[in-house]
């Protein structure tokens, strides 16, 4: 089977390079492991440039095996070159991932092989070679990357015409739009000055007063047809949600809205989507998490009063995020309050399905906005995008992780 290995030196904490070097190298030698190409990325795009490339220039059809050692961009990288290459040489692959997690966040790594407790347990040698330690065991299993590919589309030019997509993205973790993109924007500024994890916290805290005008649409599992669920905290499952023809019709304005795929954490004790761990969903599904602060009892319309007043809501979420998902459970009471054990609203709306549309109103650039794994895109004026889970194509490239 061939073995690529590819790394990128400037993610994170800069230490994917040494570690390479000092850890991850020399196991592969001492295990027989033959490394066919070893590439230290160079660019953005480049790690999945590199793949591609290398499986125009093998035949057969035998799976590849890619040890990364990156965050979760560069493994968005891979899944977004493949995905798109239509030349006949790529996409019928299936490619096995080693991960090592080199990134900030390492969303997929953590929920993967979630952190042990204690300080510095995440920077633990033993802890990063989990996912390559399967793969040279030759015991280890494997389990399959669900996609979730986005398109952005702008109105037909002509009445009755169909819209046209501008681009199509694929996230292996998250998709997302409202405060989660508006924040993941802000923060781009400043990586240079904040390379760490503090940088979400400042460009969140630029960002909370914000709400995002839109609609959104929750569409049916395919192929099976199945409505959206959403969580119900009473009885701690899903339940059918009320929709219309299979679908879900959710108003703005929007706080939060983010949907995951094979993660349940966007950092190690971020669990923000918490049930996709603890009620497993089934294959061609998102969990999606949205808040809409008209749903508080105490407030009738959207105005600056309103948006400053729910800024500590929004936190209560998101704090409580990092308490196991404790989010998930929190209710309003009669006064508005974020109450154990109300019998209020749920603070959080939780679905799963199949994907989901967005609307963005055209006077709120903000909305305008849809991250896909750390990169922002933007929807054209009057567009508007749809987003679908799946977990196999014919003629696309199968992605599975190596897992301990």
């Amino acid at each position: 089977m061939p073995l690529l290995v590819i790394y990128n030196p400037a993610c994170g904490d800069r230490s994917a390079k040494p570690f390479f070097q000092e850890h991850v190298l020399p196991l592969l030698t001492d295990q027989g492991k033959k490394v066919d190409l070893t590439v230290e990325t160079t660019h953005e795009g480049h790690a999945g440039q590199v793949v591609s490339e290398f499986l125009r220039g093998i035949t057969g059809g035998e799976p590849l095996s890619v040890v990364i050692g990156s965050g979760d961009g560069t493994v968005n990288e891979v899944v977004n070159e493949l995905f798109k290459d239509r030349s006949g040489t790529a996409t019928v692959r299936r490619i096995y991932i080693a991960l090592v997690p080199c990134g900030t966040a390492n969303a997929l790594y953590s929920s993967l092989f979630p952190v042990p407790s204690g300080e510095g347990a995440a920077k633990d040698i033993d802890y990063r070679l989990q996912s390559v330690r399967a793969f040279v065991s030759g015991e280890g299993k494997r389990v399959p990357l669900s996609l979730a590919a986005t398109e952005l589309k702008s109105p037909a030019s002509s009445e009755g015409g169909t819209d046209t997509v501008t681009k199509t993205i694929v996230s292996v973790v998250v998709t997302s739009t409202s405060l989660h993109a508006a924040i993941l924007h802000s923060s781009e500024a400043l990586r240079a000055e904040h390379p760490g994890l503090e940088r979400f916290k400042i460009a969140a805290e630029q960002n909370s007063t914000k709400w995002f005008k839109a609609r959104a649409r929750l569409l049916p599992t395919s192929p099976s047809n199945t409505a959206p669920e959403i969580y119900d905290s009473g009885s701690k499952s899903f339940v059918p949600a009320s929709a219309e023809g299979g679908t879900v019709e959710l108003q703005g304005p929007f706080a939060y809205f983010l949907s995951t795929i094979n993660v349940d954490r966007l950092e190690p004790t971020f669990r923000i989507t918490p049930l996709s761990h603890s009620i497993p969903p089934p294959p061609n599904t998102c969990d999606i998490v949205v808040i809409r602060p008209l749903r508080d009892p105490t407030l009738s319309e959207d105005d600056a009063a309103a948006r400053e007043q729910f800024v500590a809501k929004t936190w209560a979420a998101m704090m409580a995020a990092y308490q196991e998902g404790a989010h998930v459970d929190l209710r309003y009471d009669e006064k508005g309050a974020l109450a154990p054990g109300s019998q209020g609203e749920n603070l959080i709306e939780y679905y799963r399905c199949g994907g989901w549309e967005w609307h963005p109103d055209s006077s709120d650039e903000d909305a305008h906005l849809v991250c896909s794994d750390g990169a922002i895109n933007v929807i054209e004026p009057n567009g508007w995008a749809e987003c679908r889970a799946s977990t196999s194509s014919e003629d696309r490239p199968t992605f599975e992780i190596y897992v301990a």
